[in-house]
């Protein structure tokens, strides 16, 4: 069954653009870029949901307000139930921070020991 080389040239045009489109979301899915911000995303949203769980257990503040978090001036020594008329400076722990640096620091530890298996193994 004899096709238009005209339709079959249309057909090759629409699979060669759909084939680009697919490449193309593969290539930003498995971006290094992309994967690390993914990741940092799931950090994230974890220290979040962690803090909201634990956070009362453990005592922890919430996090600050950026008006009212490190202040100038203002006293952050008082005892707590004292109201000295200023507000207070509260210092939370920054734990996707906390997570952050934790995570590099595996990395690069776990870098060094394996260069220096490698060196150690020539």
């Amino acid at each position: 069954m004899p096709q238009d080389p005209a339709a079959i040239q249309q057909q090759i045009e629409e699979t060669r653009a759909e084939l680009a489109e697919t490449i193309d979301a593969i290539a930003e899915i498995v971006s290094p870029r992309r994967v690390a911000e993914r990741a940092q995303e799931q950090l994230r949203v974890r220290t979040t949901e962690l803090r909201q769980r634990y956070g009362p257990v453990l005592g922890l503040a919430p996090a600050p307000s950026p008006e009212t978090a490190f202040t100038p001036g203002v006293p952050s020594d008082a005892p707590p139930g004292v109201d000295t008329g200023e507000p207070r400076v509260v210092r939370a722990v920054r734990w996707d921070r906390v997570v952050l640096a934790t995570s590099t620091l595996v990395l690069f530890v776990g870098g060094v020991r394996r260069r220096r298996r490698r060196h150690a193994s020539r």
